[in-house]
């Protein structure tokens, strides 16, 4: 028997929800450093940047990988005992990592594009009906 209590489908979402979260804010600094790696295509070789580059990669992603999982547990955990105390606590939860995954999005387009997005609710349906299947 395990000791620990079966997890709701509610749980298992905020899980899945905050792994996604945790992967696309570990990328975002992934590519950040790898563009500082590249950067140093100016002063060495390319085999030794790129070396040093999957160096870098191989470091954060077998480091955060276990810190993911770990972290994971921990913030859920923290977030479930807190959300007890407040009324609508899953609505509560779900606008957290929601403000947090907006968070990323805004990191991304900055990181991406060098500019932080102008995001209405006009250009958010105008970026939508521009979408071709």
């Amino acid at each position: 028997m395990s000791s620990e209590p079966k997890k709701t489908l509610f749980h298992r979402f905020l899980s899945f929800y905050f792994k996604i979260l945790c992967i696309l804010s570990v990328d975002l600094v992934v590519t950040n450093i790898n563009a500082k790696v590249l950067a140093l295509n100016d002063n060495y070789s390319t085999h030794i940047v790129t070396l040093l580059g999957m160096l870098v990669v191989l470091l954060l992603f077998w480091f955060l990988f276990s810190f993911i999982d770990k972290f994971t547990k921990i913030v859920l955990k923290l977030t479930v005992e807190v959300g007890n105390l407040v009324s609508f606590r899953k609505t509560a939860i779900l606008l957290i990592l929601s403000f947090l995954m907006l968070g990323v999005f805004y990191l991304y387009h900055y990181s991406w594009f060098g500019s932080w997005p102008n995001l209405t609710l006009a250009s958010v349906f105008e970026s939508i009906g521009q979408i071709r299947f």
